[in-house]
């Protein structure tokens, strides 16, 4: 369920990158004006959460600086802070997903794990380090092809960095055939949709 928030989260900042350069519209803007300031105070309260999340598992972490499952929450933490900043301070977000791929790659020393290494491919992509979250995405595949997380991210990541709609499609459908009816279906037809446009 974690991984479901994270490809939907993912996903919605996808399409409203894509909305936002005019590729499309799924109906993000609308005129919802009055509710800005409720949705702002639901942030700043998540932000907060977030940041004293992060602040309590580095307590704990350098309590047990070789506690791997602390260093993964940590970097799961951080992932979850970048999230929020990315509407509250995009600035900071950029560093929240920095620090969640250095905690995953501590943990892909000590263990390896298919989850975690398609985490750090995310959080890579969103800090800035495009070649790092490719190499990731692909390394992820090549240990399992139908991987769901990885197929659906790395998708986005063809779609919005290399402009590949093909394989992204290609990457979106095996995902789709999986698990036709789950979670994440709606949004892997809208992607095939929008990548098919183009």
């Amino acid at each position: 369920m974690f991984k479901n928030q994270k490809f939907k989260t993912f996903c919605i900042i996808a399409l409203l990158a894509a909305c936002i350069i005019g590729a499309g519209a799924y109906g993000f803007f609308s005129n919802q004006r009055g509710s800005t300031s409720l949705s702002s105070t639901l942030s700043n309260s998540g932000y907060l959460q977030a940041k004293n999340r992060v602040g309590t598992l580095t307590q704990q972490l350098n309590s047990s600086p070789n506690d791997i499952g602390l260093q993964q929450d940590l970097g799961n933490a951080y992932y979850d802070l970048g999230t929020i900043a990315q509407q509250i301070t995009p600035n900071e977000a950029k560093e929240d997903y920095n620090q969640a791929v250095k905690n995953y790659q501590v943990v892909l020393k000590n263990k390896p794990d298919l989850s975690v290494l398609t985490d750090m491919a995310t959080a890579a992509y969103y800090s800035g380090q495009l070649a790092l979250a490719e190499e990731s995405y692909q390394k992820a595949l090549a240990i399992n092809p139908n991987f769901p997380p990885a197929l659906n991210n790395y998708g986005i990541f063809l779609y919005q960095v290399k402009k590949n709609y093909s394989t992204a499609i290609r990457m979106w459908q095996a995902a789709l055939n999986q698990d036709p009816n789950g979670p994440n279906s709606a949004q892997l037809k809208k992607l095939i949709n929008q990548a098919k446009e183009q």
